[in-house]
């Protein structure tokens, strides 16, 4: 059984990326970050292509209430 995967956010750096994260999995989501820097070695790419919070389509909505009511100033 295969489940899509979306992406609930994009964030500057992986710090920011990791936060968001940690608050999808205390509310029991599954969540993880993908990016694209060649294993670390080259952070400087996450400033063009982000990181990317991805999240199962199931709990996309929870997902992006979640994140807009941990963080309402940029909403």
């Amino acid at each position: 059984m295969s489940e899509d995967i979306v992406e609930v956010g994009r964030f500057f750096n992986v710090m920011e990326g990791e936060i968001a994260c940690a608050r999808l999995r205390a509310l029991d989501i599954k969540a993880y970050l993908k990016t694209d820097n060649a294993g670390g070695i080259h952070p400087e790419l996450n400033f063009t292509r982000g990181v990317r919070l991805m999240v199962l389509a199931a709990d996309e909505d929870r997902a992006r209430t979640a994140l807009e009511d941990a963080d309402p100033v940029t909403h």
